[in-house]
Formats: structure tokens, sequence, C-alpha cells
């Protein structure tokens, strides 16, 4: 899985992402987690550069999850209000 041209718009990333040899523009939103090791991105959107269908299986979209949400041990105090 290759990444590129990330373009971050307040809480908003769109990045191209090259997966099976197809292009696609995906658009996650940072949140902030519940737990601490919780996921902070989330996909709010997607396309094929090509056709713009949404033809990607539920597998390829949790990889794409899995590898920008780290494992990181939130401090969960930063977050309360």
């Amino acid at each position: 899985m290759e990444m590129r041209s990330f373009i971050l718009n307040g809480d908003i990333l769109s990045v191209e992402v090259s997966i099976d040899d197809n292009d696609y523009r995906l658009a996650v939103k940072w949140t902030a987690p519940k737990k601490p090791y919780g996921d902070t991105w989330i996909l709010k959107s997607y396309a094929n550069k090509l056709t713009g269908k949404k033809d990607l299986s539920e597998e390829k979209i949790a990889e794409f999850l899995d590898i920008i949400n780290a494992d990181w041990n939130w401090n969960m105090d930063d977050f309360k209000n």
C-alpha cells in the first residue's frame, strides 16, 4: 500500500492510496480517542480515482485504517472537558 498527496483541512485528511494496482482518494476524520488505545482516524469517504466507484473490500478498508491508526497509549485525561 503506497500513500501520497496528503491534504489536511481542519480535522479531515485526504490521501491518495494505491491498493491492488488501483488508485483511490480516501478522506478520514481525526477524532479524540475514547479509550487509551482507541482509533483516532475514521473513514469518511473514498472513491476509485479512475471509476469513481466504492469498490474496496471491508478487509482492504480495515487494513488501511490499521496502518494510519497507530496503537498509541493516549493519556485520556488530556481529552476530558
